[in-house]
């Protein structure tokens, strides 16, 4: 539950996305068992995250699947 200094540094926004953003975002929430703007936070915070490590420091992301082949992801 929220206390009331989070909820009064909190701001309101609002945003026009695309049906098909909206239900990306529902599956992340509800796969994670948390709310769509609990969801969206955590989108954000992992983008900014991501580009500090990779954009900022010449770093490389890398995903390893299970059979071994290695792929990059880049962000532009």
């Amino acid at each position: 539950m929220s206390t009331d200094k989070e909820k009064s540094s909190l701001q309101k926004i609002t945003v026009n996305l695309p049906q098909e953003t909206i239900a990306i975002l529902k599956r992340l929430a509800d796969e994670q068992g948390i709310t769509a703007t609990a969801a969206l936070r955590k989108a954000i915070a992992t983008e900014d995250f991501l580009r500090r490590e990779t954009v900022n420091k010449d770093a490389k992301v890398l995903i390893k699947e299970p059979n071994g082949v290695t792929k990059q992801v880049v962000f532009i």
